[in-house]
This record gives C-alpha cells, sequence and structure tokens, in this order.
C-alpha cells in the first residue's frame, strides 16, 4: 500500500493560519486535484481536528479520523472514528492499494516519524499568510526527499510531488 500526504500550503509554508480554521487561499483547480486523486484512492485519513474543520465526511471516499475519544462520534458508513496506532489503521485498509492522508500537521508528523509517508502531494498557492500551523507540528530527524513532478494548476499555483527517501 501506499501512503501519500496531500496539503495545500502558503508561499511560507502555512496549511492554516488557526488549529480551527480551513485555508481559504485556495484554487478551485486545488480542490479538483484533491478531489480527483482522493476519490481515485477511495479513503483519507485525517486528525479530529482536520475534520471537524471540515465539518462533513468527504463523499465516495471512506473517511477515517483519529481521535482520542472515538465514543464522542457516530460511526457512519464512509465515516469511521479510530483511536489507534498509525501502523495499525493502515493494516486494517490492506483491500486498498493508495491511501491519502489530509492533516494536519500533528497527525502529519506521527505518520512520518513511523516511517510511513511515501509521497507527499503538496500545492503551493501564491499566498503569504499570517499564520501558524505548518506541514509538520515536530519533526525529530531531517528525511531527504526526491522531487518526481512539478505540475501547475493555473498560471499561479503549482503541486510538487515528493518521493521520501528511505
Amino acid at each position: 500500500m501506499i501512503l501519500n500526504l496531500i496539503m495545500v500550503s502558503s508561499i511560507n509554508g502555512i496549511i492554516s493560519k488557526t488549529e480551527i480554521e480551513k485555508p481559504y487561499w485556495n484554487t478551485k483547480e486545488d480542490l479538483k486535484f484533491f478531489s480527483t486523486l482522493t476519490k481515485k484512492s477511495g479513503v483519507v485519513i485525517m486528525g479530529r481536528k482536520t475534520f471537524e474543520t471540515i465539518g462533513k465526511a468527504l463523499p465516495e471516499r471512506l473517511n477515517i479520523v483519529m481521535t482520542k475519544n472515538p465514543q464522542k462520534y457516530k460511526n457512519l458508513k464512509n465515516l469511521k472514528f479510530i483511536n489507534d496506532s498509525p501502523e495499525n489503521i493502515l493494516k486494517s485498509l490492506k483491500n486498498y492499494s493508495e491511501v491519502f492522508l489530509i492533516g494536519g500537521s500533528t497527525i502529519n508528523s506521527l505518520f512520518l516519524e513511523k516511517n510511513l509517508i511515501d509521497y507527499i502531494y503538496l500545492t503551493i498557492e501564491p499566498w503569504l499568510i499570517n499564520g501558524k500551523i505548518t506541514l509538520f507540528k515536530d519533526i525529530k530527524k531531517d528525511i531527504p526527499l526526491i522531487l518526481e513532478e512539478i505540475k501547475k494548476l493555473n498560471d499561479s499555483t503549482i503541486v510538487l510531488k515528493y518521493k521520501i527517501k528511505k
């Protein structure tokens, strides 16, 4: 199984102004790119704060929400609340060939430090944002990446696809 991280960022590396505010600077082209890739895989993994920021399950995908209090939420057909390790979550998704991790920064760091992420898709939007939430909350070691692709979504927005060197 391939685990991809997919995120949108400002030029200065901000993915959100605060922990409860979704980006307002991403373009319709980025939203379409995100939707196409994640629907193709069929499953997304996110943290509770990301889920609450989105406010609903993303359609046509299994939504896995990592939370310390899954009993607080109701599991629905395409929405599962789980308190488990990244490794066990991925094992439970063995029928999927590709999975997308969609944030936030704490969850991204949790999967990164366990060396579980294979690729990073990072959309760069042409904004400088006064915010504090970055792609990863904490990185404990240096991790080399290999640039595999640069895709232009419109005149000002690009997607960088990196492979994590393992």
